[in-house]
């Protein structure tokens, strides 16, 4: 078997002669290692606001370069036995790594292993691709040899550690001190020399940004100090304290970053739109949606809130998201009150993370309910009701009794809510909310009837595109945050709104009559109504909180501007019993909209009115006294046919009896209550 694997080895070594010698002869064109000293430039990727003249930030390579005298000697001795032990022994190559690399490649089936010394990474990294092939490696080798003619070797180990890439943009070994660790090279510890010495072999499995990163890194690390102690050039005490040392995950990545929250986010987009470009590399200009100065008070607003918030009601963060509801373009974009606070895990985008919305929910029930042709003046009875182990209450503790579709929704009643989730079949609210981009929503029978309060987790950046298809007119837009990629003054790519009706545009206009409604809400917000109204402005508004306070919304639109507000805790800790979406997350609505009304940045435009609608039928014409008497409104509609006959046998459908017996138990209590009043006794 020995005898067998020396042929093989014999046969690979020649065979690899005689293709460098095919090289030679051929004369195939290689550079020329003259030009060995000139700096890598790197065109990156440029991200402006939607002007073309702010620069968010830039995505793109570092480089810093050091001499070899301000090169201390642990970096040396760490890069070397990482990379090269035998540098400064070899002309180029070594042909025992080779020959080693050729075996493990042999056995492993692979050509993972290189065995390249620091003068063949040199020249890969200059002048060649990282395509693993034997011509490639026959290329490189060439050029290792003749760098080793031109340059002494502390000029290759200077170009070299210059030249190499450390991940996370940074080229060079200065520029990767300075940004891994904020140090001069000088200052680094033998650990953090181990660090940087091993991120060389693989930067994105081993570059200090993610646990998983640093425990192969730690490993790495730890090998590379086992070897310095091996060869002798590490003593037994910095070695042991070198192993203690903590690697900690690198902060200062988007230092210097304009809307982090959102350039993160475009970013993300542009992997999706862009695959197969390194963004790091491409030279593009990228103009994106963000409307600086709707950004700038969209953060002072949500920062305010949230310090006001964790003050009053024990929530430390919120969020804003404003949109362009005929473009489907994000206006401003703010994750968290500080993006770089980590006590709220301030790098958390919270509007691309699932939360339940409560009642910012309702309106998708409420539109699926109009779909099948009710009219708002419809009476359903706000009522103690128990659904099948559910009773929901409502905001106020209170029962208002028979109440029409309009002041059910302006006032969020839950029990109406629950009802009109069930009119509406809720296979068709699930259907509408997927259509708005929530297609991670599960069959409504995982959530129950009470979905329709909005149980079920959702992202604000979906659910804010339903609200943006209210307000135009029933007409869902897709959302970027991209504009326009340009790479070398050509566009590459362009965004092109899409767009699709999801619901009529007289029930959009129904809804957005009823939301814009400052008589109809002031039930509600009461004490907070201010914070509705904008002179000269019409404003619809929905708000919501969830069951324990840990999260309140706030939704609100015009016909040219949708903003969706969070407050709350990141983790999802309660907020205490005051902080509701009327004090926690309007009041940011309020300030925001009405800094931007300031600018002049809202059109001013009216939405339109719908047109009015009559059924001749008990309860959805407005009256619950019918000749039939005083009946829940299953007794006269099928919810598949709401406008049709009054169904002959009501009790087929399953909530029936649960709505009648508490109907019946309401009207008791209410006559004992009346006659009681009057001094009759029973």
């Amino acid at each position: 078997m020995r005898f067998l694997l020396k042929l093989i080895l014999i046969f690979i070594f020649l065979t690899v002669s005689f293709l460098i010698f095919l090289i030679l002869i051929g004369n195939i064109y290689l550079p020329q290692p003259e030009v060995l000293g000139e700096k890598i430039i790197s065109g990156g990727t440029e991200i402006y606001d939607r002007t073309g003249k702010v620069l968010l930030y830039k995505i793109g390579l570092r480089r810093s370069w050091v001499n070899f005298e301000d090169i201390p000697e642990k970096v040396i001795k760490t890069i070397l036995v990482a990379e090269d032990i035998d540098f400064y022994k070899h002309k180029g190559f070594s042909l025992k790594g080779i020959l080693r690399s050729f075996y493990l490649n042999l056995k492993t089936g692979s050509l993972e292993y290189g065995g390249s010394t620091i003068t063949q990474q040199l020249a890969r990294t200059i002048f060649l691709s990282q395509e693993k092939s034997i011509i490639r490696k026959i290329k490189e080798i060439i050029l290792a040899l003749k760098i080793e003619q031109k340059y002494s070797k502390n000029q290759i180990l200077t170009y070299y550690l210059n030249s190499i890439y450390y991940g996370e943009g940074n080229i060079g070994i200065r520029a990767a001190a300075d940004y891994y660790f904020d140090k001069k090279l000088k200052d680094l510890t033998w650990s953090e020399a181990a660090v940087l010495a091993a991120l060389p072999k693989a930067p994105a499995l081993y570059a200090p940004i993610s646990e998983e990163n640093i425990k192969r890194l730690k490993e790495r690390r730890n090998y590379i100090l086992e070897r310095l102690k091996e060869v002798g050039w590490i003593n037994e005490e910095d070695y042991r304290k070198a192993l203690t040392e903590e690697i900690k995950i690198n902060k200062t990545k988007y230092a210097g970053m304009i809307a982090p929250h959102f350039v993160i986010e475009v970013m993300n987009q542009l992997k999706k739109i862009l695959p197969q470009e390194n963004l790091e590399e491409a030279n593009l200009k990228v103009l994106t949606s963000l409307d600086l100065d709707l950004q700038r008070i969209a953060e002072k607003a949500v920062f305010e809130g949230a310090e006001r918030n964790k003050k009053k009601y024990g929530g430390a963060n919120a969020a804003l998201m404003a949109i362009n509801p005929k473009t489907g373009e994000v206006l401003a974009l703010v994750g968290s009150k500080d993006f770089y606070d980590e006590s709220i895990d301030g790098q958390v985008n919270v509007p691309f993370r699932l939360r339940q919305p409560g009642s910012a929910f309702k309106p998708i029930s409420y539109a699926a309910l109009f779909e099948l042709g009710y009219p708002d003046k419809t009476i359903v009875f706000d009522i103690p009701t128990n659904f099948g182990n559910y009773k929901p209450q409502n905001f106020d503790k209170k029962f208002k009794g028979p109440v029409s579709l309009r002041q059910a929704l302006a006032e969020s009643r839950n029990v109406p809510s629950v009802k009109v989730f069930y009119l509406a079949i809720p296979e068709r609210v699930v259907e509408l909310a997927r259509k708005s981009g929530m297609n991670y929503l599960k069959d409504w029978q995982n959530y129950g009837l009470s979905m329709g309060l909005g149980t079920a987790e959702v992202r604000m950046a979906d659910l804010i595109r339903f609200y943006g298809a209210l307000a135009n007119d029933g007409v869902l837009v897709s959302q970027t945050l991209i504009l326009k990629v340009i790479k070398d003054t050509k566009i590459i790519y362009k965004y092109h709104p899409q767009e699709e009706t999801i619901i009529s545009s007289e029930t959009a206009r129904i809804l957005n009559d009823i939301l814009k409604d400052i008589e109809a809400r002031r039930g509600l917000f009461q004490a907070s109504l201010n914070y509705t109204i904008f002179p000269g402005y019409e404003v619809a508004i929905k708000t919501g909180t969830t069951q324990f306070y840990q999260d309140a919304w706030t939704f609100g639109y015009t016909p040219n501007i949708v903003v969706g507000v969070w407050a709350g805790n990141t983790d999802g800790r309660r907020m205490n019993s005051l902080g509701a979406s009327l004090v926690a997350a309007l009041p940011i609505f309020h300030q925001f909209l009405k800094e931007a009304i300031n600018l002049n940045k809202i059109p001013q435009e009216f939405f339109v009115k719908p047109e009015p609608r009559q059924v001749d039928k008990p309860m959805l014409n407005g009256s619950f006294i019918s000749p039939y008497g005083i009946h829940n409104i299953l007794f006269y509609i099928d919810r598949n046919d709401p406008l049709g006959p009054i169904p002959t046998n009501p009790y087929n459908d399953p909530q029936y009896l649960i709505w009648e017996k508490a109907l019946e138990n309401w009207l008791k209590q209410n006559i004992e209550n009346s006659a009681q009043n009057q001094g009759i006794l029973f």
